[in-house]
Order: C-alpha cells, then structure tokens, then sequence
C-alpha cells in the first residue's frame, strides 16, 4: 500500500468537496470549512486503504469509501445540528459520492496489486 498516495488522493477529492464554501457569500469561515473538509477526505482516503489489501478489487474500493465517507459526512451533519441546519442535509450526499470517488481512486492507484 502507498499511504502516501492515499493521503494525496483523500486531500484531493476532499478539496474538491469542500471547494464550493467560497460561493457562499455569507459564510464567515470558508477558509476553516475548507480545510475541514480536506482533512476529511484526507481521513477517508487514509482509513480506506488501511481497509484494503492487494487482492481487494474496484467495488471493494467503493463499498469502503462509500461506508467511510458517509460516516464521516454524518459526522459533520450532527455536529451541524442536523436537519435543523440549512446547509448540513447536502452534507452527507457530497460526502457518500465522495468517499465512493475516494475509494475507487484509492484501489486503483494506492493499492499494490
């Protein structure tokens, strides 16, 4: 396993799902959500690899970072009070295709087969 491409690609896809808070003009803590949600993806990408092992295949991939990334999407959602919130229900959706997205990209190139 190369933990560092799996670091890499987790920081990646995490950037890129936390990205669009700097659309949002009322937000006053873009730059904390934003590496937030790297470190999340950073964390998911981790945590699917250490799942993993070199005879796993693509949908196993999957399976693990669509588990991960929505354990850690949901995370985000309580802590953000919920459905109460008006931003937190599109929390767990971006975060399930993330760690999917996460999950695929870490079995194709972090894993040695």
């Amino acid at each position: 396993m190369r933990v560092t491409v799996a670091l890499l690609i987790g920081a990646v896809i995490g950037a890129l799902d936390g990205v669009g808070i700097f659309w949002v003009p009322e937000e006053p803590y873009k730059v904390e959500i934003f590496l937030g949600a790297t470190l999340k993806g950073l964390l998911v990408g981790l945590i699917t690899a250490l799942s993993l092992n070199a005879e796993s295949h693509w949908w196993q991939g999957l399976v693990y970072g669509l588990l991960y990334g929505f354990a850690f999407a949901l995370v985000v959602f309580l802590a953000k009070g919920g459905l109460k919130s008006k931003d937190a229900p599109f929390v767990v959706p971006f975060g399930i295709v993330a760690g999917a997205a996460t999950g695929l990209l870490v079995v194709k190139f972090a894993i040695r087969h």
